[in-house]
C-alpha cells in the first residue's frame, strides 16, 4: 500500500533543520496539504515532533557523496512522485548548485547556475552591481590586507567577502559581523581573520547608525521561465536577534510596502538575471532617508514565514513555475502583519517609537500576528512545550545581549 507522502502531487526535500526549513515546510503544507521530507544532521526543535516534516537524519550530509547517496535512495523509495529540492542556508544553496548535475535527473532544482551564483552573491561583486544600477549602498572599502587610512570615519562594519568561505573556518572570537569602534580593534580583526585562514577579500563599511527598526529585508521570486520579478515582500525588521553566534537574525518583522524598495530590486533582479527565491538585508539611512543594500542572498530567508503570513505563500511560487508551469501574476505584499519569535512584552520593551509600538498592540488585537512556529495544525503538546520555551528564552537571551553593538569592542 502507498504510504502518505507517495500519494502527494510532489514531494519538497529540504536541506537544514533550521526555522527556516521549518518555515518552508511549513508553506507547502499550508497551501497543498503536503508533507515535506527533511534531510538534517540531527534533530533539531524547529522541526522535531511536526506533523509537516519526516525527518532523515545523516550526520554526514555536507559530504557531496553522502548527499547524492541520499537523494537516489529517496529516488528508489518514490520513483513516482515528483520531487523538489530546497536548501535552508547558504552552505546548503552552495552545495546544490555545486552537484546538482549529480541529482536524479528528473528532481526540480530551483537555483541559478553556479556562476550567477558566485557573482552575485559576492558582496564586492554585489555592489559593483548596485553602482552600475544607481542602488543604494554603504560607502565601501575592499580590502585584502589591514590599511590604515579609511576613507570614513568609526565606527566601521567588518565582513567577509565570500560568507561561505567564512562560515567554513573556526576560530575564537569569530562573528558573522563586526562592529568595530577604533583601529586597533579593526587591525586584531583582520589580524585574526587572516591568520585563522580566511584569504579572500574583506568588506569594510561605514556604519550606518539607527536601530533595529531601521533595518529591513525584502524577499524576491523571479520566474525561471521569464526573468520577470512576480512578488516583492518588504518587511521593516522591530527587533534583531543580538547574541554573537545569531546577529542580525530576525525576531520581529512588520510587513509594509516601500516604493524604493520594489524599484530597487527590481533593477537588481535584472541586472544580474537572477531568478528564483533570493532576499536582500537593507538600513535605512536617515542622512539621505534612503534603504541602503548590504547583499543578495541566494535563497529564502531564515524568516521567510513572514511573505507567507502576509498573503503571498512561499511554496506556491515554486510549484506554479516549476511543477505547474502555470502563469504568475506579479504582485507586491501589502498586507500588513507582524512576524515575531519572541514575547509580546519583550517586543515593546525593545521597540524605541511609539508609533510603531501603537501598531504592533493595533496587530496583537487584530489578531495579525504570526510565529513561525506556532501552527495552530500542529497537535503535538511537546512541540508546543518546545515553541513555548524557545520563544520565553529570548528574556533570557536579551538580558546577556541587550545591545549588539556592545559585543565586538574590545576585541
Amino acid at each position: 500500500m502507498p504510504t502518505a507522502i507517495e500519494l502527494q502531487p510532489f514531494i519538497p526535500i529540504i536541506l537544514g533543520g533550521n526555522l527556516g526549513a521549518y518555515s518552508t515546510a511549513r508553506s507547502f503544507y499550508e497551501a497543498y496539504k503536503t508533507a515535506s521530507l527533511v534531510l538534517c544532521t540531527m534533530i533539531t526543535g524547529p522541526i522535531d515532533h511536526s506533523i509537516f516534516i519526516d525527518p532523515i537524519v545523516e550526520p554526514n550530509m555536507m559530504q557531496p557523496e553522502v548527499l547524492v547517496k541520499l537523494l537516489n535512495d529517496i529516488e528508489d523509495r518514490y520513483p513516482n512522485t515528483k520531487k523538489i529540492i530546497l536548501a535552508s542556508t547558504d552552505n546548503y544553496v552552495e552545495l546544490i548548485i555545486n552537484h546538482k548535475t549529480l541529482f536524479p535527473i528528473s528532481w526540480v532544482i530551483p537555483y541559478v547556475d553556479k556562476e550567477l551564483f558566485y557573482s552575485a552573491t559576492n558582496k564586492a561583486s554585489f555592489y559593483k552591481i548596485c553602482e552600475q544600477e544607481g542602488v543604494p549602498y554603504p560607502n565601501t572599502l575592499v580590502i585584502t590586507e589591514y590599511e590604515a587610512q579609511l576613507p570614513f570615519d568609526f565606527p566601521i562594519i567588518i565582513k567577509p567577502t565570500d560568507s561561505m568561505k567564512y562560515h567554513s573556518i573556526d576560530f575564537p572570537g569569530k562573528e558573522k559581523v563586526y562592529i568595530c569602534k577604533n583601529q586597533e580593534t579593526y587591525k586584531k580583526i583582520i589580524q585574526n581573520m587572516k591568520y585563522n585562514g580566511y584569504d579572500d577579500e574583506i568588506i569594510l563599511q561605514e556604519y550606518i547608525a539607527g536601530d533595529d527598526s531601521c533595518v529591513g529585508v525584502a524577499t524576491v521570486y523571479s520566474s525561471h521561465r521569464t526573468g520577470e520579478v512576480k512578488v516583492v515582500s518588504f518587511g521593516q525588521t522591530l527587533l534583531e536577534d543580538h547574541t554573537p553566534s545569531a546577529i542580525g537574525n530576525h525576531l520581529a518583522i512588520l510587513t509594509k510596502n516601500d516604493d524604493q524598495i520594489v524599484r530597487d530590486v527590481k533593477k537588481l533582479a535584472k541586472a544580474t538575471g537572477w531568478t528564483g527565491f533570493s532576499n536582500y538585508d537593507v538600513k535605512y539611512d536617515s542622512r539621505d532617508q534612503t534603504y541602503k543594500f548590504f547583499e543578495l542572498n541566494a535563497r529564502l530567508g531564515r524568516s521567510n514565514y513572514y511573505v507567507t503570513a502576509a498573503g503571498k505563500n512561499t511554496a506556491t511560487y515554486y510549484v506554479k513555475d516549476f511543477i505547474e508551469n502555470c502563469p504568475i501574476e506579479y504582485s507586491v505584499a501589502d498586507k500588513q502583519i507582524l512576524y515575531s519569535t519572541v514575547p509580546k512584552k519583550l517586543l515593546l520593551d525593545n521597540i524605541q517609537s511609539n508609533e510603531l509600538k501603537k501598531i504592533v498592540n493595533q496587530l496583537y488585537k487584530a489578531k495579525e500576528v504570526y510565529h513561525p512556529l506556532a501552527s495552530q495544525e500542529e497537535p503535538s503538546m511537546k512541540r508546543k512545550l518546545y515553541v513555548n520555551i524557545a520563544t520565553l528564552n529570548y528574556f533570557k537571551k536579551f538580558k546577556d545581549y541587550p545591545q549588539p553593538s556592545q559585543l565586538y569592542d574590545p576585541i
